[in-house]
């Protein structure tokens, strides 16, 4: 007769563990099952059509000869996309010296600036200056200072195409008012996380506080503010800087204005997460900076900055992404100065072009810009960004 002790197998630890991970896979794709439906019902499945109207594989005429009538593709083509960039693009220097160049040129540098700019730092010892320079140089054509009724740029990209020219200009306005936001949210959030200590989280809350109303309501606010009539103009009326019948013309309806909304809109938005990254710093290296003789500027330099880098790249990106393809702000306080890329979009849809086939190019074309800088920064933010100096 077998004993039970002889019978019995012993404990394989190889199995049990792979019986665990197993049920931790098993239950995650149960979890991720709702996720996985809500992406293909509300992205991939409108996503899918607009990929076939922009291919001219579809069409909103219901039959071809009404499709003919109106311009429409009837059959597979990419002479939309052709039509959209297919023109040569101008680099204007300094408002002198113009230089044609290939749009394709222009992509492949734009792709390598950006790849520069989040990975450079991981180039060695002078990594941070290759970082710096990219961004510098990535910047340039799309940064401007808003200046009465003029923008003051270094560069600028134009093009002969309609939608091409206006796609440079919303980056232009999207660039201007991500990086005006970051420069005035981080004093913002580095005084809450430095400077400010039993009450830093009330402090908080009344910052983020504009986002209890309503976001029309705070753009209509800024059209009273702004006006013509309004209390800007109204106040240098009567101190008598101003004749009534000349008021700042460029207060309202222009590109300053719908910069100067996203300014206030995003900036109480985009201290949260630069709030957040400066609070994650560990003091410890702050006094260890200190001890070892770098003043306080040197501090911010060399190490809060760096260690900060994936809060202020990703509030950069909080503006600047919903900026370029902005709708309701250029078309409440834009007028014909403020015009953008969304609102360009949403005209061919529904704003009586009713041409889907061209909408659904600049909306693909839109995403693909949006889905690249998303995806060159994501490993940027997971890894931590920045690297103490």
């Amino acid at each position: 007769m077998t004993t039970a002790t002889e019978t019995a197998e012993p404990p394989v630890p190889g199995r049990k563990m792979l019986s665990r991970t197993a049920r931790e896979r098993r239950s995650g794709l149960t979890l991720s099952l709702p996720a996985i439906v809500i992406l293909l019902v509300f992205f991939i499945v409108p996503l899918y059509f607009v990929v076939r109207f922009s291919l001219g594989i579809d069409r909103f005429a219901r039959t071809e000869a009404a499709a003919e009538l109106t311009g429409e593709l009837a059959s597979f083509s990419l002479e939309l996309w052709r039509d959209f960039l297919g023109h040569g693009v101008e680099l204007e220097i300094l408002g002198m010296a113009t230089i044609g160049l290939p749009l394709a040129a222009v992509g492949v540098a734009a792709v390598a600036l950006v790849l520069g700019a989040v990975g450079g730092g991981r180039l060695g010892r002078h990594g941070g200056f290759v970082s710096m320079g990219c961004f510098a140089l990535l910047l340039a054509p799309f940064f401007t200072i808003p200046w009465g009724n003029h923008l003051l740029r270094v560069a600028q990209l134009s093009s002969e195409g309609d939608f091409l020219r206006l796609f440079f200009k919303s980056v232009t306005m999207a660039t201007t008012s991500s990086v005006l936001a970051v420069a005035i949210a981080f004093p913002i959030a580095y005084t809450l996380a430095y400077g400010v200590r039993g009450s830093k989280y009330t402090w908080l809350l009344i910052v983020i506080a504009p986002f209890l109303t309503s976001y029309l309501l705070r753009i209509f606010a800024w059209k009273v503010i702004l006006g013509d009539q309004g209390v800007v103009n109204t106040a240098l009326f009567g101190i008598g800087l101003r004749d009534p019948e000349h008021p700042l013309s460029f207060l309202i309806y222009s590109q300053f204005t719908v910069i100067l909304v996203l300014l206030y809109a995003w900036v109480p938005f985009i201290v949260l997460p630069m709030f957040i990254a400066l609070q994650a710093i560990d003091r410890k290296l702050l006094e260890a900076a200190t001890d070892l003789g770098a003043s306080r500027l040197q501090g911010l330099r060399k190490v809060t900055l760096p260690l900060a880098a994936p809060g202020i790249v990703a509030a950069f990106l909080f503006v600047f992404i919903p900026s370029i393809g902005e709708y309701i702000t250029p078309s409440l306080v834009g007028g014909t100065q403020g015009y953008m890329f969304g609102q360009a979009i949403a005209q061919q849809f529904v704003g009586g072009t009713l041409n889907w086939q061209t909408g659904s190019v600049l909306s693909i074309f839109l995403l693909a810009v949006v889905l690249f800088l998303t995806l060159a920064t994501s490993k940027f933010l997971r890894q931590g960004g920045g690297t103490v100096a």
